[in-house]
């Protein structure tokens, strides 16, 4: 069953209004010291140089504890802007049941293409609230995402997760 995605939009913007209503500084401490209810494994990771994109795109890999999912990242400009911020943890939220979205410190180039075809798997990029959303469920769209890539896991995976989790997301 499709939920409509006008509530993802209230919620999105409920989050943006409550964070902004912070100081830059109390954000920042929020967010380095929120608990995670999964925390991501201690291992030191290196910096790597960029990694060639593949024919299909760049492989990616999103750690929660000790759970590894994989996806794939396509060559548009938004998806080039946070592969260049890789490696990254980022806190994500569960959203109505079909959906992990993290909000970012900056934007990122946004120049389309737009699309409203969500599927479950989907990487989108969600311009009005800087955030990237991972889809898991059937869902309706907004017409203004942005296609980062694709998770390649099974995506049943998600319904195991807390609500609240920090995810690392990295080159493979």
């Amino acid at each position: 069953m499709k939920k409509p995605v006008l509530l993802v939009v209230l919620a999105a913007a409920a989050a943006v209004a409550l964070t902004s209503c912070s100081s830059p500084a109390a954000e920042e401490t929020e967010a380095t010291t929120m608990p995670a209810t999964a925390a991501a494994p201690s291992t030191t990771t290196a910096p790597s140089a960029p990694a060639e994109a593949a024919a299909d795109g760049t492989p990616i890999t999103i750690t929660a504890g000790d759970v590894v999912l994989t996806a794939t990242l396509n060559d548009t400009q938004v998806s080039q802007d946070f592969i260049a911020t890789l490696p990254a943890t980022l806190p994500w939220f569960r959203n109505y049941g079909i959906e992990y979205i993290s909000e970012l410190s900056a934007p990122l180039t946004e120049t389309g293409p737009f699309y409203t075809d969500v599927q479950p798997g989907d990487i989108v990029y969600y311009n009005p609230a800087d955030s990237i959303t991972i889809i898991y469920e059937e869902t309706s769209s907004v017409p203004t995402l942005t296609k980062m890539g694709e998770i390649t896991s099974d995506l049943s995976i998600f319904e195991n997760l807390p609500d609240n989790v920090e995810m690392t997301v990295g080159l493979q």
